[in-house]
């Protein structure tokens, strides 16, 4: 009778399940990844939308041979890091605004002690990691834009500013939009006025983002926010490789010489500074350069948040921001940071933007609009137009 352990191997020669563990493992995050996509399309298109447009800014460093800068050393630091401390900040003020609410509907006791919980049960964890990924697809967004805006300055480009100069003064009869504007409205207050409106703008942009991500209702909405203000960055790229101009104020200066000296005027000349910086020495220090001419996306960006406060149908708000954005397009023309024509592409880009940013979170729209041009009905069953419908 043959031996029932002849041919039982020692316990120490049993081969490990090392590499099917492993396996699994990796089925299991390929999976996860799968269910994350499917739950959130929105933020897995954002996210691959900065990745993508990241890639063209490094591509475009690496043809070009120069590094990804920071700007000034603080857009990956201090700059980042306090809107999304606000964020945070404008997310507990929702919780306690519900509180209260509930508090004066006589449904909840301490508004104080409810609003914790509101937090924690409304923001902490899934809301909060999806707020600060919107966050940084902004931001990092804004990182390839500000290295690709001061990249152009590094390639041997064409001017367009004397061809837009002769546009303008043909626009406006033969006169210099900016003698204009500073005859009609003075070279005193309202010098200091505008620059305060026109440079307010620039922290306004941050802080605008994190009150969407934490007071919008739904998240994926909040997204349509997000995704309209990268869309503002990537096409305000394109439009400065386009028509490479580096405005009035560094083309025509004597026009501005006779004005007050003010914060915009610091600003300009700080660019101009930088600009001549990199171009002696590009591989040094954290500076970025930039031509910014056309198109305006001071007025791109203001328009996109008109749009967006129609979507979100707050009409306090729109109208608000449609009061900001006069002295806003004067203050452009005033200080010579842009042509006319450039304000007119502004406002294109600013409501295409949120065409794109719409599209990109909700890319059912798209369909929509195709079932519109080919007026063909839906599918019944797939929503879909037909496959006769004629393209």
């Amino acid at each position: 009778m043959p031996d029932a352990h002849a041919h039982t191997l020692p316990a120490a020669a049993a081969p490990t399940p090392a590499r099917p563990e492993r396996r699994s493992r990796i089925v299991r995050l390929v999976r996860a990844a799968g269910r994350l996509a499917y739950t959130y399309p929105h933020v897995v298109t954002c996210v691959g939308l900065t990745l993508a447009f990241l890639g063209i800014a490094q591509a475009v460093a690496v043809h070009i041979g120069v590094p990804i800068r920071d700007p000034e050393g603080t857009l990956l630091g201090r700059r980042m890091i306090g809107p999304v401390l606000l964020m945070v900040l404008f997310a507990y003020l929702d919780s306690l605004r519900r509180a209260v609410l509930m508090w004066r509907g006589g449904t909840q006791g301490n508004p104080v002690r409810a609003s914790v919980t509101i937090f924690r049960e409304r923001w902490w964890w899934k809301r909060l990691t999806l707020a600060v990924i919107g966050f940084m697809s902004f931001a990092f967004t804004y990182l390839a834009y500000r290295n690709l805006k001061s990249d152009v300055s590094l390639i041997n480009y064409r001017s367009y500013d004397q061809e837009l100069l002769s546009l303008d003064r043909w626009l406006m009869f033969g006169h210099e939009p900016a003698t204009v504007l500073h005859d009609l409205l003075g070279r005193g207050w309202m010098a200091q006025f505008l620059s305060w409106i026109y440079l307010i703008y620039i922290p306004l942009v941050a802080i605008t983002v994190s009150v969407a991500l934490a007071f919008v209702e739904r998240m994926r909405e909040a997204y349509v926010f997000v995704a309209t203000y990268m869309w503002s960055w990537i096409l305000g790229t394109a439009s400065y490789y386009a028509i490479p101009t580096l405005g009035p104020f560094a083309t025509r200066s004597r026009l501005f010489a006779d004005l007050p000296p003010t914060n915009v005027a610091r600003v300009q000349h700080s660019l101009e500074r930088h600009r001549f910086d990199l171009m002696a020495d590009n591989l040094g220090e954290d500076k970025v350069g930039g031509i910014a001419g056309f198109a305006s996306l001071h007025v791109g960006i203001v328009v996109a948040v008109i749009m967006l406060m129609r979507y979100y149908r707050q009409r306090e708000l729109m109208w608000v921001t449609v009061v900001y954005l006069v002295p806003v397009t004067i203050s452009t023309s005033y200080f010579g940071w842009h042509f006319l024509v450039d304000d007119v592409a502004g406002v294109f880009i600013g409501w295409f933007s949120f065409v794109l940013g719409r599209a990109t979170v909700y890319p059912r729209i798209l369909a929509v609009w195709k079932r519109k041009v080919t007026h063909e009905p839906p599918h019944p069953a797939t929503g879909e137009p037909s496959a006769g419908a004629a393209s």
